[in-house]
């Protein structure tokens, strides 16, 4: 699974919220795991413009899942078994 970005201004916004908001939550929370892994690798690495977008992905898929009261918090879960 490829982490998510969003540039800014992102053209392809619209689609790519459709996508995630037709995700089951245990497919958001394995999308938001691979995006939050990214990120940090990008922050170890100090490498900020490849931060932001991967930032701005995490906080999307974060948003869409509190819309279903899935609430995904800052830290790695695990799906339930």
């Amino acid at each position: 699974m490829k982490p998510l970005t969003f540039a800014e201004p992102d053209p392809e916004r619209q689609p790519k919220e459709a996508r995630l908001q037709a995700m089951t939550d245990a497919e958001l929370l394995a999308l938001y795991n691979e995006t939050r892994s990214a990120a940090s690798d990008a922050r170890k690495a100090h490498d900020m413009e490849r931060l932001y977008p991967l930032a701005r992905g995490m906080k999307t898929i974060q948003r869409i899942a509190g819309e279903r009261g899935f609430v995904i918090k800052a830290r790695r879960f695990e799906p339930k078994a």
